[in-house]
């Protein structure tokens, strides 16, 4: 049973209790996750030529960037080249939340605002300040906002693991179609903090878009673009954690 149809049984009246009786355990993660999710308009991943972003092109540790659900909201899509499975992630306020893992045939893509919850840098097309960092070492693969070296570890929900960010990095929620190999984004783990991104950004945001409404443009189909391509001056910095 797909999120899909889940809800849609729910909205003809079958009972939680009766579903979840049913249901194997992963419908479980389900439910726990979109307890705290954050939704948004569905939107289908894309290519540049419009036809549906296939994930398994993704190839390892190649960090891609789309934008949902706001045309000025840019995220990172990446293949961590490992299976993911669903961790508990706290947050300050207590209000933890299940991050259900990476999607895909493999369950190794998942993808992350590139909006840091500490000071709002984040993938713009003029300066990269957010960024994907493979694994190296002991260490494991990492986002990180070279505004003040804050890293997240990725394959563990966002979570934090060095750097002043008060909490774990929000993670988009892909509903992933393994027929086809296609994904839609759904909404969000974790508090994406849009409002607060508006306005800490809002000078940059009118150079790139004109106006704050063209920024706030809610996307339908969410173009999937090489890293290197979204941002036109990419940082680089040491990594914390």
């Amino acid at each position: 049973m797909d999120r899909r149809n889940f809800l849609d049984l729910l909205a003809r009246g079958t009972s939680l209790g009766l579903l979840l009786k049913f249901s194997p355990l992963g419908m479980l993660e389900f439910v726990r996750a979109q307890s705290s999710a954050n939704p948004f308009p569905r939107a289908l991943l894309v290519d540049k030529a419009g036809n549906p972003f296939k994930l398994s092109s993704l190839k390892p540790h190649e960090p891609y960037v789309f934008t949902y659900p706001f045309a000025a909201t840019p995220n990172i899509l990446v293949n961590v080249d490992a299976e993911l499975a669903p961790v508990d992630v706290k947050m300050p306020d207590g209000k933890n939340y299940r991050w259900t893992g990476g999607v895909g045939k493999s369950k190794s893509v998942v993808a992350y605002t590139s909006i840091c919850p500490h000071g709002y840098s984040y993938a713009a097309p003029n300066l990269g300040a957010m960024g994907y960092y493979k694994p190296e070492g002991n260490r494991g693969a990492r986002m990180v906002c070279c505004s003040h070296l804050s890293a997240f570890d990725v394959t563990k929900g966002g979570e934090v693991k060095g750097g002043p960010a008060p909490h774990a990095l929000a993670a988009v929620v892909l509903e992933y179609d393994p027929a086809k190999d296609e994904a839609y984004a759904t909404g969000f783990l974790g508090n994406p903090q849009f409002d607060e991104f508006f306005r800490a950004q809002a000078q940059n945001l009118r150079d790139l878009f004109r106006t704050t409404a063209r920024a706030r443009e809610e996307v339908a189909k969410a173009t999937v673009l090489p890293y290197a391509e979204h941002t036109k001056v990419p940082t680089t910095c040491p990594v914390l954690g």
